[in-house]
């Protein structure tokens, strides 16, 4: 830890010194200004991250002056952090495969209707920490050996590394690239538990980029999607009715904000497949009711009565993706849960997504999802989107389609269908070093 304190003391140093005035006389290469513009994004961050640290330390206190103190793990040799109960699904295979081999473990979650919460055994305790300030303060006095979490940003943004915690583990929930997460996500954990080798590539080269400490990196899988091949495969033996009309029902499945379908492009999406007379379910990200209202009121009432159109707003997209024969998304991770799991295809349409303040900007390659998504079905230019209904009569024949996802499944992910016996491997093991004499 103090290695990795005295690397970022020097590096942002150095941008600080870069950053005062001189008379520019060079020519500034894109490269070079992708960098300069990371570390502004990174000394802003660095800045407004340090007034919320003290405020949390702050609110520590004010607990403590007035006589109440706050949970405090101590003793704990291995701890599980849950921002929600969306992020059961990853924690939830390793969690099993500990109480089977009775092992201890203690699960902490932000979300109070978590299902990790209901999870019974005498090994593995589980309780609500809470949200905001009290959440991270906990966190931040937190003593364990291993503290596991899914949440990004260690020691960059709310949570701050303990010093009770000997060890810092980010699990990735996702098979995705780092064209998901933020700048200097992982740089501060101790180790990544990966779902592929394009996650480790991104990490060993944005370690000599910034000169941060080599983290260990796990060949793991991914988590989460171990327990929904499961669920897929158990729904096999009721597969939905086939289709009206012969033809194949569509899900549109987007991300939200500048980089989602419904955002860039709206009904000139919708259009072509609702007057071609597919079946539509159009299932916008949770987060856009929260920060797009307005655009979803909008498409709601432009596609109001039409019998083919419903709209999917369930906590869960299992029954979702269940019920469709090809998916329509962009940058989603739903698009490796429906090519991956279900076998079948995926249409991607084709943009310059905008990386800025992202990990994907200050990697020299383009992150594995863009290349991957051809292979997933077909990935259309914006300007033939009204031919989506020829692009989706033309898509690949089922078996040979799906066959070809169980190959790139095979060379994608670690561990497939074994990932929470992977990852518990992993974990006890890394412990055994912390306690040798455990």
């Amino acid at each position: 830890m103090g290695k990795n304190k005295a690397v970022r003391a020097l590096f942002w140093a150095a941008v600080l010194i870069l950053a005062l005035p001189e008379p520019a006389y060079a020519y500034l290469d894109p490269g070079t200004g992708s960098m300069l513009v990371s570390a502004l994004l990174g000394i802003a961050g660095t800045v407004f991250f340090l007034f919320k640290s003290l405020w949390y330390k702050a609110g520590a206190l004010r607990y403590r002056l007035a006589g109440r103190d706050l949970p405090k793990e101590t003793g704990r040799e291995l701890v599980f952090y849950s921002e929600g109960g969306q992020y059961w699904n990853t924690f939830k295979p390793v969690i099993e495969e500990l109480h089977r081999r009775g092992k201890s473990a203690l699960y902490l979650t932000s979300d109070p209707k978590d299902p990790g919460l209901s999870f019974e055994s005498p090994h593995i305790g589980a309780r609500c920490i809470g949200q905001g300030n009290r959440a991270f303060a906990v966190l931040n006095l937190l003593e364990a050996d291993i503290c596991v979490l899914t949440t990004p940003g260690l020691d960059v943004l709310q949570i701050r590394r303990s010093p009770g915690v000997k060890h810092y583990a980010h699990l990735v929930h996702s098979p995705t690239d780092m064209a998901i997460y933020k700048l200097y996500s992982f740089d501060y954990f101790d180790s990544v538990l990966c779902s592929g080798a394009h996650q480790m590539r991104s990490l060993r080269h944005l370690e000599a980029l910034r000169g941060t400490d080599a983290k260990l990196l796990l060949e793991t899988g991914c988590l989460y999607m171990d327990v929904l091949a499961e669920q897929f495969a158990a729904s096999l033996a009721a597969p939905p009715a086939a289709p009206s009309g012969g033809k194949p029902r569509i899900l549109l499945a987007p991300t939200w904000g500048r980089n989602g379908l419904l955002s860039r492009f709206g009904l000139d999406l919708l259009r072509p497949l609702v007057d071609s007379g597919y079946s539509l379910t159009i299932r916008p990200h949770p987060q856009s009711a929260v920060s797009e209202p307005d655009l979803l009121r909008g498409l709601k009432d432009a596609l109001a009565g039409n019998g083919l159109v419903q709209w999917d707003e369930a906590p869960s997209g299992f029954a979702a993706m269940a019920g469709a024969d090809v998916l329509i998304s962009d940058l989603s991770g739903i698009v490796f849960d429906f090519a991956l799991l279900r076998e079948k295809p995926v249409i991607t349409v084709r943009f310059d997504p905008d990386l800025r303040g992202l990990e994907a900007a200050d990697l020299p390659w383009p992150a594995w999802e863009f290349g991957i998504l051809p292979e997933l079905g077909a990935h259309v230019p914006p300007e033939d989107m009204a031919r989506l209904p020829e692009i989706i009569a033309n898509l690949p024949e089922p078996e040979a389609f799906a066959a070809r996802m169980r190959a790139l499944r095979a060379t994608s992910l670690y561990n497939h269908g074994r990932g929470g016996a992977a990852a518990a491997d992993q974990l006890l093991e890394l412990h055994a070093a912390l306690r040798p004499s455990a």
